[in-house]
């Protein structure tokens, strides 16, 4: 699968089919729902939105809209990969019993089918992948939701981070991004991975490292933020410093736009259990935009996922947990 990964840099500058009238949505306020490797992207439109606008985005992963939410009157985005993830059909449900507008990112399924039975907006992505494989087409259709919306360049900006990435993975498995995930996953091995990240940008890289270790080589691996840990999690590591070391490995994702005391508490962080347990610092140099870092970032973390999966000689594609337990859900 490192091929998909590397097709990152196509994805975002795809040509995707959308209904007719798209170019005229609107909204204050924007409620997304989506779960999994599709419900990360809704992440990322709120990095993205918080950029440039002052606009209500709320991410919520689950199964119905809270009271909370509802008064908001919000327009519904429901993104789903497959179009049949039951919490985001559940989702459209409670939409539609509160009278709220709704639009859908699928590649196919029950979510196009009813968008387009009750005429609301959409974009349809291509299928055939795992909805984690399609990262590059989900940030694409929603920099183009902020692009209508919110007047900004973000599909623009895709185009010149796609030549950015074209750079970063020539000659693929021999590239110093691949290089560099391999030298990761020489660290990681068989430990826990515990991730840290300090801003809204390089939590939503840390959940996608995370998800993406969690799917791809079937390890574990878990996120925690600064500065919150400083206030409980670093005392973890203090028991137990020989399992610790054995055991697990912290990685800290860095970012530009850190406060000054975040920087400050990585470098503190370093200091305090650098003896107790194994770090990894990703900490990148060119560091342009939000939107180039992210993606660089994704691309790094995808790899060292599928690195690891060889090393562990696990099958990357293997998702028959996840389908056992809907068999269950489904009765």
């Amino acid at each position: 699968m490192l091929n998909i990964a590397f097709d990152l840099k196509n994805q975002i500058i795809s040509d995707l089919e959308s209904s007719s009238n798209l170019e005229k949505i609107t909204y204050e306020n924007l409620l997304i729902m989506g779960m999994g490797g599709s419900g990360v992207a809704g992440d990322v439109m709120k990095v993205l939105s918080n950029e440039i606008s002052d606009k209500n985005i709320i991410v919520h992963k689950d199964y119905s809209i809270p009271k909370q939410i509802l008064k908001f009157k919000p327009l519904c985005l429901f993104i789903s990969y497959s179009g049949n993830t039951e919490e985001t059909l559940s989702g459209i449900s409670d939409a539609k019993k509160n009278n709220l507008d709704w639009i859908v990112i699928s590649s196919g399924g029950k979510l196009i089918d009813i968008a387009q039975e009750e005429g609301k907006e959409y974009i349809k992505i291509p299928s055939g992948l795992q909805p984690r494989a399609a990262f590059g087409y989900l940030t694409l259709a929603i920099s183009r939701i902020l692009d209508i919306v919110e007047g900004s360049d973000y599909v623009s900006q895709l185009n010149e981070a796609s030549s950015y990435l074209d750079k970063l993975s020539e000659n693929a498995e021999e590239s110093d991004i691949n290089k560099f995930s391999l030298n990761i996953c020489e660290s990681i091995n068989k430990k826990t991975v515990i991730l840290y990240s300090g801003t809204n940008m390089s939590k939503v890289v840390s959940s996608r490292w995370k998800t993406q270790i969690n799917e791809n080589s079937k390890s574990k691996a878990f996120v925690g933020y600064l500065p919150e840990v400083h206030h409980n999690e670093i005392l973890s590591w203090d028991a137990d410093i020989d399992g610790s070391k054995k055991n697990y490995i912290v990685i800290l994702i860095r970012d530009k736009n850190e406060h000054v005391q975040i920087s400050k508490r990585f470098e503190f962080t370093k200091e305090l259990i650098g003896e107790k347990v194994n770090i990894v610092e990703v900490n990148l140099n060119n560091q342009e935009s939000t939107l180039k870092t992210l993606l660089e970032l994704v691309l790094l973390g995808d790899l060292v996922s599928l690195n690891l999966a060889n090393k562990l000689t696990i099958d990357p594609e293997d998702i028959d947990t996840i389908e056992s337990l809907k068999k269950l859900l489904g009765g």
